[in-house]
């Protein structure tokens, strides 16, 4: 199958699979999602179109744009339930994760990380962004910028040694971890070792949850026709708990579709990196897999009760124009990248 067909296929079943749900469970918000999806193609085609030599060029500058944002935010953005993500109508923390992957790829090029100042101070670029993020406080974010960072720095050419400090910093930070986490999410934690320990508080969500996706069968209960999100049992039923909508309305049979179009983008964009010549693109593409490959696991593992709660969006699936937008900005880097490949069929 063509490359480019095989993305827009893989791409069109998630959207439409969101957008459907979206109109089962809160049909008000249907038109809006739907208009972001409209803005959303311009942005991709935008994002196509740009040029990534001078964008690499430009990665200082770029970063420094998204530092300034997230700072922005936190000074002027209006408090929505006890947090400062949005600012100008826009969640930022969203609209920096495409240009961080651009910032990084290009500082990874200039300066090789087999240089332990060069390691460290990457170490530094990378923790600024998630602080900024986590002081908001969106702590999914934070854990998808990481995730980000992580994987251009492993994937960057890193020796094993280096790859280790690496983890081991990261691993250094989980025992002070309760000291930079609010009260609701390490009721989180709590509730995902043991969410039956306390059903109609912490752990409701989750519980409700899974309640939901056995609920579906094999062929679902049909659209509009879920009881668990439509009787406002399941929380969050249209944003981070998506997945156990669709799945009560569309059974193991939507999950399997589901499931197959993912595996089927995240292949395609693997493949495509093991083709790139050039280590930048490669690193962008490696950049795009970690968000990607990151918050459909997490979003849909914790869906299932396997993963803690983290409020992480299910990519090109939940509602959220900010995150769709992200999305489709990197999904218009995608397609430039698989013109850069050979261009034999994959």
């Amino acid at each position: 199958m063509n490359k480019k067909l095989r993305l827009l296929i893989s791409v069109g079943l998630l959207v439409s699979f969101g957008l459907t749900t979206i109109w089962s469970t809160v049909p008000d918000l249907f038109w809006v999602q739907f208009s972001f999806l409209g803005i959303g193609l311009l942005i991709a085609l935008v994002f196509y179109k740009l040029d990534l030599t001078v964008a690499f060029g430009a990665s200082n500058f770029i970063y420094i744009f998204c530092l300034l944002l997230l700072i922005l935010t936190l000074f002027f953005a209006p408090s929505v339930r006890g947090t400062t993500r949005w600012f100008l109508g826009i969640q930022t923390s969203e609209v920096v994760k495409p240009l961080l992957i651009l910032a990084y790829a290009g500082f990874l090029v200039k300066h090789k990380l087999d240089k332990l100042k060069n390691l460290l101070l990457f170490i530094v670029m990378a923790l600024i962004p998630v602080i900024l993020v986590k002081i908001q406080p969106d702590l999914g974010s934070a854990l998808v910028l990481t995730a980000l960072a992580t994987f251009m720095a492993v994937f960057s050419g890193l020796s094993p040694k280096k790859i280790i400090i690496f983890l081991l910093f990261l691993l250094l930070l989980v025992p002070l971890s309760p000291y930079f986490l609010k009260g609701y999410q390490l009721d989180r934690l709590e509730s995902f070792i043991n969410p039956y320990h306390d059903p109609r508080g912490r752990g409701y969500n989750v519980i409700q949850s899974v309640i939901a996706i056995g609920s579906g069968g094999i062929f679902g209960k049909g659209v509009r026709l879920g009881t668990q999100s439509h009787l406002n049992f399941l929380p969050e039923r249209h944003t981070d708990f998506i997945f156990a909508s669709f799945a009560e309305e569309f059974g193991l049979l939507g999950i399997s579709l589901t499931l197959i179009a993912y595996f089927s983008l995240l292949s395609l964009l693997l493949s495509t990196v093991e083709k790139l010549k050039e280590q930048e693109h490669r690193l962008l593409g490696v950049g795009i897999i970690a968000i990607f490959l990151f918050q459909t696991v997490v979003n849909i593992g914790m869906n299932l009760g396997i993963i803690p709660v983290t409020g992480i969006t299910l990519p090109l699936f939940s509602y959220g124009g900010s995150s769709l937008l992200s999305f489709m900005a990197l999904l218009g880097m995608s397609a430039r990248l698989l013109e850069l490949t050979p261009a034999h069929q994959i």
